[in-house]
């Protein structure tokens, strides 16, 4: 009886690592997606803001 025990003890114990591995994989997973789609998205407007400057207010008619 006593080694029965001991086997499902060490199955459950197996199956809380697996459990806790596959967790933390897919929270890495997910934080390495927020960060590239939080670079991608800052390289775009940086990208917008060396390409395309303001123009100035000068000589615009509502100006004095």
């Amino acid at each position: 009886m006593f080694t029965n025990q001991m086997i499902v003890a060490s199955r459950i114990d197996e199956l809380h690592a697996t459990a806790a591995n596959e967790r933390l994989a897919r929270t890495a997973r997910r934080a390495s997606k927020r960060t590239s789609a939080l670079a991608g998205i800052w390289s775009l407007l940086a990208g917008a803001e060396k390409s395309q400057p303001l123009p100035k207010l000068t000589d615009y008619p509502f100006r004095s």
